[in-house]
């Protein structure tokens, strides 16, 4: 069982939002305030038990922007879990996320494991009742206003359900379960569509077998650590029965001697004896009771686990380790926490902030690598600005997310990719996303971040436009967003691919050389005009009518073009 996808409706900057993810480590991607912590809290209010997330916490600001009035509208949000197994099954809680039929509409719009059962849990934060049917009676507008009008936060309440199989971003789906708002039109509470909005659900339940936890950038290691329930006291709760009885005899022998020993200590019983003559002085003897000082150390072996903790070979406190290995130590303990507790727990999800915060380059590679080796008691999504960890990531696990307007939208460059590949590529040995994942190195992945791209050929392109556009228009392409990505080759087309409407909606700018033969020149051949015009009509039958992707076609070659550019337009003073 694992996350495989998560619904946002009406939180924050997240109007519509579907994120994408599978096994092992994913990612999500997007420049500042785009939304990605937004996600991570929505999913955590959703399945973190830890990020209890009720109506007192619930603020105006949790509702869009964009709305003129939040008041009346949801918030909505929904996890859907992939390959279920007979095992997960068994759990109860788990058997009652399976839709009882399956929705074959519903699924169209869905990539999903065949062979296994799927499972939804969606939380709706919406008025409460009485508001509802109030709003759905209203005789008119004025009135539907004037309630409208009063509503407050407090009037708002939290309702977890299971197995619903609807696509809530879908805007007409919006209007069925709440309402046209805008339009003064309400649904009536009595008549929900359960299929639509599923079953209720205790989510405690859901919580007791599943185990989310948060790690931020900033993460205070050394104060988790500290704490009562900390992953190593998880970790020897874990392992308690298995502990031998001799070995648990022989630890409690010494902690006895110890707490002996230690209320033997001369100076240590002569505070008894006066804290037991002090008491004679204050009540009289026939009173006092008999005092004594003595060490107490607890014997049971979650009290002995609480004075367990980790320190580095040199015997430094690891609170003076540098925030980037606390932090990586962290994700190492609850790691070995989720290992140890797979058995209890049907699924671990570990959401990690930033995780190249602090953390060397190749340390990040390493780190994401080692992550995915957790798939099958462990998901990891994280958020990230680094091009070394988009380096190494898998393009079918990469959410892509982008500002449009006042609110955020989220992209796969994986959907439909390799489908693209084999029926206009014709591509069948290799697919086009294992090609694309051994191309994007490091320089390569600004694409995922970048607004939009340039293309080009080669070096005297990715050297030269860069300075052109600072001369010409006075900014930079870095403060406009674009990024210019040499190719190294003509093959265009496998990148340029990941621009669609239903991938990366971002411009993509092809630059590329028609090598046509140049009157009185030595070197122009016809085999390289030939390949000019057919790779301008590859080019053009491909892209031809796809909005995010444009050619530019020089005549000859950037150089020859670049040189003669006084003859071709003679005001140009370069």
């Amino acid at each position: 069982m694992y996350l495989k996808y998560i619904q946002i409706v009406n939180f924050r900057n997240l109007l519509s939002a579907k994120f994408q993810f599978d096994e092992g480590a994913n990612t999500i991607i997007g420049e500042n305030d785009a939304g990605k912590s937004n996600a991570i809290t929505a999913m955590r209010i959703l399945l973190d038990s830890s990020y209890y997330y009720n109506v007192k916490r619930l603020k105006e600001t949790d509702f869009p922007f964009e709305f003129s009035e939040w008041k009346g509208h949801w918030i909505i949000i929904s996890a859907f879990f992939d390959k279920l197994t007979e095992d997960d099954k068994s759990v109860e809680v788990c058997a009652e996320m399976i839709p009882e039929n399956e929705n074959a509409d519903f699924l169209k719009s869905y990539i999903r494991c065949e062979g296994y059962n799927y499972g939804v849990v969606t939380v709706f934060i919406r008025p409460n009742k009485r508001i509802r049917k109030a709003l759905y009676e209203a005789s008119g507008t004025d009135e539907f206003e004037k309630i409208r009008k009063n509503i407050k936060l407090t009037d708002y309440e939290f309702v977890y359900t299971a197995r619903s199989q609807v696509d809530f971003t879908n805007p007409e789906v919006y209007k069925n379960i709440v309402g046209d708002i805008e339009n003064k039109v309400y649904s009536d509470p009595d008549n929900v569509d359960m299929s639509l909005t599923g079953s209720k659900i205790e989510i405690l339940d859901v919580w007791s077998h599943l185990s989310v936890v948060f790690i931020d950038a900033l993460r205070d290691v050394g104060t988790e650590m500290h704490k009562p329930k900390n992953p190593i006291r998880r970790i020897i709760d874990a392992i308690q029965s298995d502990i031998e009885l001799m070995d648990l005899e022989t630890i409690q022998e010494k902690i006895r001697d110890l707490n002996a020993t230690i209320a033997n200590v001369r100076q240590i019983s002569d505070i008894g004896v006066k804290i037991g003559n002090k008491m004679d002085d204050i009540i009289g003897m026939v009173y006092s009771p008999d005092i004594m000082l003595e060490s107490k150390i607890k014997e049971d072996l979650p009290s002995i686990s609480r004075n367990l903790t980790i320190s580095t070979t040199s015997q430094h406190d690891i609170e003076l380790l540098g925030l980037g290995h606390l932090n990586m130590l962290y994700i190492a303990l609850k790691l070995v926490e989720f290992e140890y507790n797979r058995n209890h727990e049907v699924m671990n999800i570990m959401l990690i902030e930033e995780p190249e915060a602090h953390i060397h380059a190749h340390i990040q590679k390493t780190l994401f690598d080692k992550l995915q080796i957790s798939t099958e008691y462990t998901q990891v999504v994280m958020t990230t600005h680094s091009a070394q960890l988009s380096e190494i990531a898998e393009i079918r696990k990469v959410n892509v997310m982008k500002i449009d307007g006042l609110h955020s939208v989220v992209m796969q460059p994986y959907n439909g990719l390799d489908e693209f590949g084999e029926k206009e590529l014709k591509l069948n040995k290799i697919k086009l996303s294992k090609r694309l994942e051994k191309y994007l190195d490091a320089k390569r992945s600004v694409l995922l971040f970048s607004k939009g791209v340039i293309l080009v050929e080669g070096d005297a392109e990715e050297i030269m436009l860069p300075s052109m556009v600072k001369k010409t228009l006075g900014v930079s392409l870095d403060e406009l967003g674009i990024g210019v990505i040499n190719i190294g080759s003509v093959s265009f087309e496998y990148v340029a691919s990941i621009f669609a409407e239903e991938r990366l909606r971002r411009r993509c700018a092809i630059v590329t050389d028609l090598d046509a033969i140049l009157e009185n020149a030595e070197k122009c051949k016809k085999e390289a005009a030939d390949r000019g015009k057919s790779r301008k009509e590859k080019l053009e039958r491909l892209f031809g009518n796809n909005k995010y992707v444009q050619m530019f076609y020089a005549n000859y070659t950037f150089e020859v073009d670049f040189t003669n550019i006084e003859k071709i337009d003679p005001t140009i003073n370069r």
